[in-house]
């Protein structure tokens, strides 16, 4: 199976929990990330929830959680034709506060073409994305 893929990691001294707390925050992924209109959840954050988010310049999709581990990882996948794109943020205490890293996966058969479609802007949105993250919640401590 073809997979695309692309990671950023940063380290931050915001608090664990309260970059926890923008990860979780549904609604407000569009603060921190600038690729999003909007996004919400039906239900509560946990694996196997279902939500919707507006990516600027496409249509709405469909994500559903697909693994949470409270206070350190999640895991939003997007189904394609023939492909799927997972994005997985992950958060660990680190000596300076939290290191976070974000990682995009695309897999499946069409995979390639994703990844030369959509892959750069992807790639492009990982570290501004993972430094407003940052911003964001250091400023709530």
């Amino acid at each position: 199976m073809a997979l695309w893929q692309a990671e950023h990691t940063l380290d931050t001294s915001a608090d664990p929990e309260e970059v926890w707390r923008q990860l979780v925050d549904v609604h407000n992924w569009p603060e921190w990330d600038a690729g999003l209109t909007w996004a919400e959840l039906a239900g509560p954050f946990g694996a196997g929830a279902r939500g919707r988010m507006k990516i600027r310049g496409e249509g709405t999709q469909v994500f559903r959680l697909v693994a949470v581990e409270a206070n350190r990882t999640f895991t939003a996948a997007v189904r394609l034709p023939l492909a799927v794109i997972r994005h997985t943020h992950n958060q660990e205490p680190s000596d300076m506060g939290t290191r976070m890293t974000h990682r995009v996966e695309i897999a499946g058969p069409l995979a390639w073409l994703y990844g030369l479609t959509r892959g750069r802007r992807l790639r492009d949105g990982l570290a501004p994305g993972l430094r407003s993250l940052a911003r964001i919640a250091s400023h709530k401590q």
